[in-house]
């Protein structure tokens, strides 16, 4: 059987005095495309930090493909898209930022050759933009840009790929772009993605799993299970609303009523 891509059991993440993360125990398999949902303040982003070993927990165990999660970033098997990655006004082309992801693998003074230079216009082209390699990055529109951003976060060929809501500055059809993206890297990588996102409705119909996350782990599981009005309300602690894609209508768009909410 095949080790899992991520496995937490009991952690329990403290911050300045505050529980951030209570006794979380999840699963990941290899392959799997999750979506992680709750609020601000949750916990989202020190859950993510916590897989990549940039912050331990005080108590539990995470491994990655059964290693301490800094052994695996040494191995190269994560990629991390940050909120804040960097100046959307950096004066350098598409390309060049993909580039800048080698630094993972590479010293940061390096010279680079031209097969780094080869794998990033591969990863330019994983994300649909290869034709964008030249162009300058502060002229793309913001789907571009994020898109570039996980060209960048893929030049090191990792094996599981964890994004912080990559979608935020993004419109509409263009984050529906985005989520497209991610699913058709995942089965052509065979890669394993976890999203932060507040997307709640949308990403349900990308996703394979959905985990629910403020402080405790509230649910994980198909993502149509997590579209319930008791959880919901539990989760971000007031009822709400959200538009949906109906799992048997490809592409349309489902108004549920989560409770009455006033706008």
């Amino acid at each position: 059987m095949p080790v899992p891509a991520i496995e937490l059991k009991g952690v329990t993440v403290t911050l300045n005095g505050r529980t951030v993360l209570d006794r979380i125990t999840m699963k990941i398999e290899q392959g799997e495309y999750w979506g992680i949902i709750g609020p601000n303040g949750g916990g989202k982003t020190t859950l993510l930090k916590t897989i990549l070993g940039l912050i331990p927990p005080q108590k539990g165990k995470v491994s990655v493909l059964g290693l301490p999660p800094r052994q695996a970033v040494k191995k190269g098997w994560l990629g991390y898209l940050p909120q804040r990655m960097m100046g959307r006004t950096f004066p350098i082309s598409a390309l060049e930022v993909v580039m800048l992801g080698e630094c993972q693998r590479n010293n940061f003074f390096k010279p680079f050759h031209n097969k780094e230079k080869e794998e990033a216009l591969y990863a330019l082209e994983l994300v649909g933009l290869a034709d964008k390699a030249h162009h300058p990055f502060p002229h793309l529109s913001g789907g571009e840009q994020q898109r570039v951003l996980i060209a960048m976060a893929l030049a090191s060929r990792p094996r599981i790929l964890l994004l912080d809501e990559p979608n935020t500055g993004v419109d509409v059809v263009a984050q529906e772009g985005l989520y497209q993206v991610l699913k058709r890297l995942k089965e052509e990588l065979s890669l394993t993605i976890i999203m932060v996102t507040h997307d709640v409705g949308v990403i349900s119909h990308f996703v394979d799993r959905i985990a629910c996350l403020n402080i405790t782990l509230h649910f994980s599981g198909d993502p149509w299970g997590a579209m319930d009005c008791n959880l919901l309300e539990k989760l971000y602690g007031e009822p709400v609303e959200v538009f949906v894609h109906h799992p048997q209508c490809q592409g349309c768009h489902v108004l549920r009523s989560l409770k009455g909410h006033d706008d």
